[in-house]
């Protein structure tokens, strides 16, 4: 009875050691999810409320298909700044038809520095317009950009 006793406390032990393991040989093994390089170079530098926000991509452009951008606002100094709140559209306005590409901003662990997605779906000339509202006070302005 006792050595019943003893296995049936130990199973659950050896149970969650295994699996700790195998999360960790998991983890070791194989690579994580894919990571698409941001270029260095802005492909929009947009100035707004005595700021600069310059707009990043993987490459040099936005494509038809989905874009992951990376904003960041700085102020005169080249200092990061602080907005709060960031928004971003993209419009491209056809005879009897205007196309939207609206992407939910978000924040990133640094100060100064946002993240979205947005997937335009068509080649050609867009009006994007970037705002912020928050601890710099709230502004919106235009900028042009080709989406390849």
């Amino acid at each position: 009875m006792r050595t019943a006793l003893k296995v049936f406390y130990a199973l659950p032990i050896v149970f969650v050691l295994g699996l700790w393991g195998f999360l960790v040989w998991n983890q070791a093994t194989h690579q994580g999810l894919p990571v698409r390089h941001i270029s260095s170079k802005p492909f929009a530098t947009v100035p707004i409320n005595g700021l600069t926000a310059n707009l990043f991509t993987q490459g040099d452009e936005l494509r038809a298909a989905g874009n992951d951008l990376f904003i960041e606002f700085r102020d005169g100094q080249g200092h990061l700044a602080d907005v709060g709140e960031a928004t971003l559209e993209l419009d491209m306005k056809m005879p009897d038809m205007v196309m939207h590409s609206i992407g939910k901003v978000m924040r990133t662990a640094t100060p100064g520095q946002y993240r979205t997605t947005v997937d335009p779906q068509m080649a050609g000339d867009w009006v994007g317009k970037i705002g912020f509202a928050g601890p710099r006070g709230t502004a919106e302005t235009n900028f042009f950009a080709k989406v390849k």
